[in-house]
């Protein structure tokens, strides 16, 4: 009964999820790789400190073509909360910009935790729908919100 105990114990924690690093300079660099280069890590006011990326633009679009953000907050010595942002402003290339936004958070969460994006979180994405997920002891969640316009929409992917 104890080695059951100890192997399910095991299999339930492998990632107990606190970042991998939570070294500003390291998690401000995580989508590097795919064009969402931050400007590094800055005092914001009293003690929060954070980093963002330029708006990555793609597809077609007038005025404004959709484009995708990495943005991380924290403390001076310390990342704790992720998030990236999708704006599709134009609904015609929704489905790709929705690919965008997958292809960055699959790899935000690989190199954050060492997992797979949560399969729940990754259908979210591509149906453009709200959804909640833990890895270990850490939500991510997908916030979509309709602009009053109707004209389109924003998904925020949070990890804290």
């Amino acid at each position: 009964v104890v080695i059951f105990l100890c192997a399910c114990c095991a299999i339930v924690t492998p990632a107990s999820a606190t970042l991998k690093n939570s070294n500003p300079r390291t998690v401000c660099s995580y989508l590097n790789d795919i064009g969402l280069n931050t400007r590094g890590w800055k005092h914001q006011y009293a003690a929060e400190y954070g980093c963002s990326s330029p708006y990555k633009k793609f597809g077609h679009g007038f005025p404004l073509t959709n484009n995708l953000a990495y943005y991380v907050y924290g403390k001076a010595n310390k990342s704790e909360k992720l998030e990236i942002v999708l704006n599709v402003n134009n609904k015609s290339e929704a489905k790709m910009a929705h690919m965008e936004m997958l292809k960055a958070a699959t790899l935000l969460v690989m190199k954050a935790f060492g997992v797979e994006l949560p399969q729940a979180i990754a259908q979210a994405i591509k149906n453009g729908t709200n959804a909640t997920a833990k890895i270990g002891g850490t939500f991510i969640e997908l916030i979509r919100i309709d602009w009053p316009t109707g004209k389109g929409y924003q998904l925020n992917l949070v990890i804290e």
